[in-house]
């Protein structure tokens, strides 16, 4: 169990505590001293009463006598005759009261014996009166009934005595311990003062330092919901049934609603468009399976029908028991982005537009530079000396070369303009049919390539096929030096994506110059070393990118190279 009070409260609780219970004991072993000393002085006066009540007996017994002898008239017996009645049940009770065991017992036992004796001396005067005043007379002046009711005086006496004197050793009853209690009581009430005041002004400081803290944290909480209310981005959360249950201000101010007019009443999807919805239900699986989607775009429609592009990211929040209870998400208005976007792509066509009709209309000029080249190498190639021949020779070279390039560059401005067609695609059979094709023609040289497993993807399968057959004409391209060309070809998934690669142990690059590696016309090694035209890297990344992936690349220089790309 966890504690919440300051730790001077606790130890002032904990002392207290302490002190209630030595109080209650000592007032329980106090009380219970006062009950047994009560309890023996009641047994004590019980027996010296008890014992009053035998004397009293045997004097009444007497006076009765003693009235009878005197006037003869035994109306005068009737103290006598009482008395006896009751004498009996006076021993029997100072005999319940007395220990059995104890020195009193002896002591009731004689006393029973005298009162007896007693009683049978009394009753024979009574006797002989009733037959002659004078013997009965005679019988009383001999002093017997006296002595025998002096013995019994002395009896009684002796056990009162002894009573008392037990009463007054067994008691603990003592004018010291009383003070002694009062003393402690008093000094015990003294320290539960001085820790409840202690605890009273511990706990008021306590107090104290808590209304300021909460204060503090309202003034926290209000900074808080204000930069929420007002960050520069969106922010709601929907239940488990995709409705509004928090909102900020700004995202209130894009779509133009109030806040009791969205809370607990809109769905999100209802603000969604039908191409925004159609984005959701592709996501969607991977957001409950991942617990977060990112960057999705789409339009959301505003209180008055106008839509605004936004990139939502959102996370799933889940119970203890990992059921879904809600989705929190950032919404980022995406309307400058999105005009920027299209302004690219207006430019990229007209790029392409330019390329494509650039490329195009060098193309005749250019078949008819090799054409006549070549009819002059044919048909006066005798009659050329060797400068001559040289030269024709670089013409039909480098316009060979140009029109490569110029191929390249359709390509590239084509391809932007292709749709993309998603099917199904066996990456390891496309591979190995692009090895198989590539390496016939390379019978003269060692080829150590393989082929591990290769996880199938969705794709435009001309695209895939061409970002291998670029990959993998690299590959044996760069490794062309090395006495045997090693290639090897796989994938692997990391972070929910299809990662395939290609490594070589050929000539490398430097990994300074990676930015420039997948650009257009961008060479890292020189003609006379590589051929090439450095627009392959460039269409391997644009075909990756429609596809919604990404391409880079690793390597030392002369230790070989390793490329990479990713795919949904």
């Amino acid at each position: 169990m966890r504690f919440y009070f300051d730790k001077r409260v606790l130890l002032g609780f904990t002392i207290t505590m302490l002190v209630l219970l030595v109080l209650g004991v000592f007032s329980y072993l106090s009380t219970q001293r006062l009950m047994d000393s009560a309890a023996l002085e009641s047994h004590a006066t019980r027996v010296v009463n008890t014992a009053e009540r035998v004397v009293k007996a045997m004097i009444d017994m007497e006076t009765g006598q003693r009235g009878f002898l005197l006037t003869g008239n035994e109306d005068f017996l009737s103290p006598y005759y009482d008395a006896s009645a009751h004498i009996d049940q006076y021993l029997n009770t100072l005999d319940s009261l007395t220990d059995k065991r104890s020195v009193q017992q002896a002591k009731l036992d004689t006393l029973r014996i005298m009162v007896g004796v007693q009683t049978q001396w009394i009753q024979k005067v009574i006797e002989i009166r009733k037959r002659s005043f004078e013997e009965a007379q005679a019988m009383v002046a001999t002093g017997v009934g006296k002595r025998n009711t002096d013995a019994v005086r002395q009896a009684i006496t002796s056990i009162q005595n002894s009573e008392m004197s037990a009463f007054r050793s067994q008691s603990t009853i003592t004018d010291t311990s009383v003070q002694q209690f009062q003393y402690s009581f008093v000094g015990l009430v003294a320290v539960m003062l001085i820790i409840t005041f202690y605890l009273f002004y511990t706990i008021n400081s306590t107090l104290k330092s808590r209304n300021e803290a909460e204060s503090e944290l309202k003034r926290t909480a209000r900074n808080i919901k204000d930069l929420y209310d007002h960050a520069p981005v969106g922010y709601h959360s929907l239940d488990a049934k995709g409705i509004f249950v928090e909102i900020n201000q700004t995202e209130l101010n894009w779509l133009g609603y109030t806040r009791e007019e969205i809370l607990g009443k809109i769905a999100f999807r209802e603000l969604v468009t039908e191409d925004g919805k159609k984005i959701f239900a592709n996501a969607f699986p991977e957001f409950m399976k991942t617990g977060s989607v990112s960057d999705l775009e789409f339009e959301l429609i505003r209180k008055d029908g106008s839509v605004f592009p936004v990139i939502l990211n959102s996370t799933a929040i889940r119970s203890a028991d990992g059921t879904y209870v809600k989705s929190r998400s950032t919404v980022m208005d995406n309307t400058d982005r999105k005009k920027s976007q299209d302004r690219i792509l207006d430019l990229n066509r007209e790029l392409e537009g330019f390329t494509y009709s650039v490329s195009h209309d060098l193309r005749a000029p250019l078949r008819s530079i090799i054409g006549y080249a070549t009819i002059l190498k044919e048909e006066y190639y005798e009659k050329m000396d060797e400068e001559a021949r040289r030269i024709t020779e670089v013409i039909i070279r480098n316009t060979v070369r140009m029109g490569q390039l110029i191929d390249d560059l359709l390509d590239f401005s084509r391809l932007g303009r292709k749709q993309v067609s998603i099917t199904p695609i066996n990456m390891k059979e496309v591979v190995e049919n692009i090895v198989r094709e590539q390496t016939n023609e390379l019978k003269d040289r060692k080829l150590a390539i393989k082929i591990l497993d290769i996880e199938g993807a969705k794709g435009d399968l001309a695209m895939i096929r061409q970002v291998w057959i670029n990959l993998i004409s690299n590959a044996l391209k760069y490794s062309s030096r090395k006495e045997i060309s090693k290639i090897e070809i796989g994938s692997y998934r990391e972070n929910g994506k299809k990662i395939y690669y290609i490594s070589d142990n050929g000539a490398g690059f430097d990994m300074k110059y990676k930015d420039k590696l997948f650009g257009v016309f961008q060479r890292l090694h020189k003609m006379n070393e590589f051929e090439g035209t450095g627009v392959g890297l460039a269409l391997v990344k644009t075909i990756v990118k429609r596809h919604g992936g990404e391409v880079w690349a690793e390597s030392k220089i002369n230790e070989g190279a390793k490329f990479y790309f990713s795919l949904n």
